[in-house]
């Protein structure tokens, strides 16, 4: 019978510790992705000794690695930087996004733009979800469209209400569309929809209204009232026939309202 030499008390100790610490420190998926891929670096998989991501992308063609770099990219204002390293990152990630050859390269530019908060990155998520054509898979040219709009989500910016109030109020995909456009088309609506919901502007909730009046999908209008109640702090009709009058008007008893107000709602009336 083979017998396998043993590990000393420390030594397995601090083999258990050096795991749990790469693990904790790179996170379990990441972790394992990298430890059992045929061309792994353990510098990524611990997250120790990783190169520097502008360096990557300057000469490394991998794909892999480049989305990587991409990711790992920090806003410079932000975190230390002046505003030169500003302008350059911004390039970099808006090149990557709108352009680059590898969709999980686009993906992870424009995951990472939707972090930072200079105006100039939503300029640059809403030119890649504007663009008249991708060069990839339908499936993933619908995926960098909807991660578009989530970045100009996580974004908050002012001045992208205007877009995501557009896409809101598109119509729905004609009955002959096939199910990845209707399916496209849908979940487009859904990520603008729920942004509005960080809005306050008049604009905004008229647009989340029109959405309640016209929508006939229910998934749509579940996520157009909680945006609503977001936008405006206050209840409104859950019923899609309520929405059918020319002016719907708030249920009373909602948080906008003063105590006497909220009061007076549940005193019975006889």
């Amino acid at each position: 019978m083979t017998r396998h030499p043993k590990t000393s008390g420390p030594r397995l100790i601090g083999m258990v510790g050096m795991a749990c610490l790469s693990l904790a420190t790179a996170g379990c998926a990441h972790f394992w992705d990298e430890a059992l891929s045929n061309e792994r670096d353990w510098s990524y998989a611990t997250g120790w000794g990783k190169p520097d991501p502008l360096k990557v992308l300057s000469k490394g063609n991998d794909g892999v690695r480049r989305a990587q770099a991409l990711g790992d990219l920090k806003e410079p204002l932000r975190n230390g930087g002046n505003a030169q390293d500003q302008d350059a990152i911004l390039n970099i990630l808006a090149t990557a996004a709108k352009d680059d050859r590898e969709p999980i390269c686009r993906l992870a530019a424009i995951r990472n733009l939707g972090k930072f908060q200079d105006p100039r990155a939503a300029r640059a998520l809403e030119e890649v979800y504007q663009q008249p054509k991708l060069p990839f898979t339908a499936d993933n040219n619908s995926l960098i469209r909807k991660e578009a709009l989530v970045g100009l989500e996580n974004t908050h910016d002012p001045e992208s209400r205007h877009l995501l109030i557009r896409v809101a109020r598109q119509p729905g995909p004609v009955t002959e569309a096939n199910l990845t456009d209707r399916q496209q088309t849908q979940d487009e609506k859904l990520v603008a929809i729920r942004a509005l919901g960080k809005y306050h502007e008049p604009e905004c909730v008229e647009a989340l209204k029109y959405v309640m009046k016209t929508e006939k999908d229910v998934a749509l209008r579940n996520v157009a009232l909680r945006s609503l109640e977001d936008s405006t702090n206050r209840r409104w009709p859950e019923k899609r026939d309520a929405w059918q009058n020319a002016e719907v008007q708030p249920l009373p008893g909602t948080a906008g309202d003063s105590f006497i107000q909220r009061a007076a709602w549940w005193v019975p009336k006889w």
